[in-house]
């Protein structure tokens, strides 16, 4: 069980930031393309948010680079005024709050190559998939993207990276091929497998622990042939719902990723008026195979008498992110994640209650791994493949105030409920933003690969000026 659901103050600082000069602030200033904001500034405060509105980090300074030059520009400075760092691009994935540190803001990096002879992409830090997806799609290639086009490329894929390609291809962070990389001392490399064996190996899974990584290369794929999608089942039939759902998984080939979901949709305008305000089962898919034989595998889906809503058709990699209606625009957000070994009545039967009563959760899914996602290549990083057929996932809303309070209560009693069914460490880009103290962190390495960063964090970053977000603490060495 995780140490602190829904306590968003965690730090992993162990001395107080010093202030900067302000005399070095105005230089730094002079040097960038971009933009710096102090909190004097009125522009501080739209560029220190998050995605996940529950965080209010207050840096020192906040660096907006337009290219790699203030990147290492704004190192530079954190290096000479001893300032303490945190990455951020779209916001998603914030952890440990920048307070006190210069925050580096990458989301202008928007930059994207394809090489379509070497099945290559050259992406820049602040580029997300809907940036990616027309350029690779006029060559007929596709990238390992995620469930959402909308994050950034180079946060999902460092965390994990796991999609709707998942089962047939494994997670995103294996397509990995190289990394412009700036250390905390502003010194750039380009890093891969040959060239930085070490380094190449710690950045697929702990890149903001270790420098800023300006741009990666990522293997791509032919695009497959895609169909799928979701349909709605009504909440009360959960129970039934998601007892069909077992079956058909339990012998699904691994071309098919999928989950199924208890959906709570809010009474907003903006929701079609069918779903507005319902409890839904939402079973989705996608089928790596021609129409005909997806049709076959997801008839029996199908059999559950009249659905709310939704369908099954053929898919483009560009309409992938439409089959799991993620949110888009910010919000205060909590959440919670554990794989588990295998879908059990008990299980089951979790997941059904969440469709029962009120309740504050806004959506919990079982989401279908193994596949590819259990095969490591020799040079895997220090993300470890899941050790179970499914991760159940949580989400809620957590506003100030009464209601803020019993949405972290429901998923601290959802995690409790978890505990006995975890099979091995989460999946890094699954922790929830609000539960990134220590012990958790620790949860998501084995013991030897811990030790591992922890050697690496003390070569690489022997200040440990990268101590936000989701820090690999030098302590882990031993």
């Amino acid at each position: 069980m995780p140490a602190a659901i829904g306590n968003r103050t965690v730090t992993a600082m162990t001395t107080a930031s010093p202030t900067p000069d302000a005399t070095a602030v105005h230089e730094l200033r002079g040097q960038l393309e971009g933009t710096l904001a102090t909190p004097a500034d009125a522009g501080y405060d739209a560029l220190r948010a998050s995605w996940n509105l529950t965080f209010e980090q207050r840096p020192a300074l906040v660096v907006e680079a337009a290219d790699g030059d203030d990147v290492v520009a704004a190192l530079g400075f954190a290096h000479e005024q001893q300032l303490p760092v945190a990455v951020q691009s779209t916001g998603h994935g914030t952890g440990v709050a920048c307070d006190g540190g210069l925050l580096l803001r990458t989301g202008r990096l928007t930059q994207v190559e394809v090489d379509p002879v070497l099945r290559i992409a050259r992406i820049g830090a602040g580029a997300r998939w809907t940036d990616v997806l027309p350029l690779t799609a006029a060559h007929g290639l596709a990238p390992l993207l995620g469930f959402n086009p909308h994050v950034g490329v180079v946060g999902y894929t460092l965390g994990g990276g796991l999609g709707w390609l998942a089962r047939r291809h494994g997670l995103a962070v294996d397509s990995v091929r190289a990394l412009d990389v700036v250390l905390p001392d502003a010194t750039h490399l380009r890093v891969t497998a040959a060239a930085e064996p070490d380094l190449f190996w710690a950045l697929r899974g702990g890149a903001s622990a270790f420098g800023v990584v300006v741009a990666l290369e990522l293997e791509l794929i032919e695009t497959p042939e895609l169909f799928g999608g979701m349909v709605l089942y009504p909440g009360a039939r959960a129970a039934e719902a998601i007892a069909a759902y077992a079956d058909w998984a339990a012998t699904a080939p691994e071309e098919v990723t999928s989950s199924v979901a208890v959906v709570r949709f809010p009474p907003l305008p903006e929701v079609p008026e069918p779903l507005r305000g319902l409890t839904a089962v939402s079973i989705a898919a996608c089928v790596q195979r021609d129409a005909a034989a997806a049709e076959a595998l997801l008839a029996p889906l199908r059999t559950l008498g009249a659905p709310l809503a939704g369908s099954f058709r053929p898919l483009l990699p560009e309409d992938l992110g439409t089959i799991a209606m993620d949110p888009v625009d910010p919000m205060p957000a909590a959440g919670h994640a554990e794989v588990v070994a295998t879908l059990t009545p008990e299980l089951q039967a979790l997941l059904a209650e969440t469709a029962e009563g009120e309740r504050p959760l806004v959506i919990a899914e079982l989401r279908h791994l193994g596949g590819a996602l259990a095969r490591a290549g020799a040079d895997a990083g220090p993300i470890p493949r899941p050790a179970g057929e499914f991760l159940f996932h949580a989400e809620t809303v957590v506003p100030p105030g009464p209601a803020g309070a019993a949405a972290h209560a429901e998923l601290a009693r959802l995690a409790q409920a978890l505990a006995p069914h975890v099979a091995g460490p989460p999946l890094p880009s699954f922790l929830g933003e609000l539960e990134t103290g220590p012990e958790r962190l620790e949860q998501a390495f084995p013991a030897a690969t811990r030790a591992r960063l922890g050697r690496l964090k003390a070569r690489y970053d022997p200040d440990e000026r990268f101590r936000f977000g989701r820090p690999v603490p030098r302590g882990w060495a031993g």
